[in-house]
């Protein structure tokens, strides 16, 4: 503790949004890179479009085709799995799955988990692309509280 009780924080919290690319297998590694002689907690985050509660009704079925669902299902897990894999031993890390906009809920969970840093992964796209398409990275630097370390 601190004087006046302010708690003296225990560790650093890094968030990683993957989805499967390289620039996000990049910001993993480099997370570790940053974590390991930090002995930074790594949070893994999987941001989906939709997941299969999504239309509401378990009953029917999705009005959404299977090769969507399964992007926000299943590979959700794939991809968890292999950055889990991509892990040295001895890193502290969790993985999570969470559905909406990808910059809103990686943006929200750094916020109410109190990150450090968010290390992600950029596509490399221009200002002019990257504003015409949307950059999910240019859009959580623009609203994160947090340092942002974009990777290529």
């Amino acid at each position: 503790m601190m004087e006046g009780g302010a708690k003296v924080k225990d560790r650093m919290k890094f968030l990683v949004p993957v989805d499967g690319s390289l620039h996000s297998k990049r910001a993993l590694e480099m997370a570790v890179k940053l974590a390991e002689p930090a002995g930074a907690h790594i949070d893994i985050l999987f941001v989906s479009y939709f997941e299969r509660e999504t239309d509401g009704d378990p009953d029917h079925p999705s009005w959404l085709p299977l090769s969507v669902m399964a992007k926000g299902t299943d590979s959700a897990e794939e991809i968890l799995s292999q950055a889990r894999d991509d892990l040295p031993d001895g890193i502290d890390a969790e993985s999570h799955v969470v559905v909406g906009m990808p910059p809103r809920k990686i943006v929200e969970f750094a916020s109410e988990n109190a990150h450090d840093l968010i290390i992600m992964g950029g596509r490399g796209l221009s200002p002019v692309t990257g504003f015409l398409l949307g950059s999910v990275s240019q859009e959580v630097m623009k609203e994160a509280k947090c340092a942002v370390l974009v990777v290529k």
